[in-house]
């Protein structure tokens, strides 16, 4: 059988009674020491040190949360830039192959001549062939964009 105490106060004093595998072994009169008064403290002392390091550990969760939805959004950001530069590329290539395709060159329109010269079909076709191979690889990212944005949009959301 486990040890049984009885504790009752009376002024200033304890009143304690054990018992032992069912004997008596008295009835002692204990005055509460400083020390016990300090273990009481020191008690309520680990439970702040407790609290305060759940606190933090609650703090450092969340900045970690933070911080893998600022990568994310960086993953996320970096792909829809190089989409973005992809793009303008292509618009820009676009432009110089109309204006090569109406006989202008853009270096010679840079250094003011404006002349124009005749361009043949068979260069028309190439410079049309080389827009079309600019456009597929142009799909193509943006396929792989759209599948970057599907998997972020899904990520922010949960």
């Amino acid at each position: 059988m486990a040890q049984k105490i009885k504790v009752s106060h009376i002024k200033g004093y304890r009143l304690q009674n054990q018992k032992i595998n069912g004997t008596s072994r008295g009835i002692f009169l204990v005055q509460p020491t400083e020390l016990a008064e300090n273990n009481r403290k020191g008690d309520e002392m680990n439970y702040l040190i407790g609290f305060i390091f759940v606190a933090i550990i609650i703090r450092q969760r969340h900045q970690f949360e933070k911080m893998r939805q600022s990568a994310r959004f960086m993953s996320y950001y970096a792909k829809l830039n190089e989409n973005a530069k992809l793009h303008a590329k292509f618009q820009a290539n676009t432009a110089e192959m109309l204006l090569r395709m109406q006989g202008y060159d853009i270096e010679r329109i840079i250094n003011g001549d404006n002349s124009q010269r005749v361009i043949s079909d068979i260069e028309k076709q190439s410079f049309l062939k080389e827009h079309d191979a600019n456009k597929k690889n142009l799909d193509e990212a943006d396929k792989i964009f759209e599948q970057v944005k599907t998997k972020y949009e899904s990520e922010v959301i949960q």
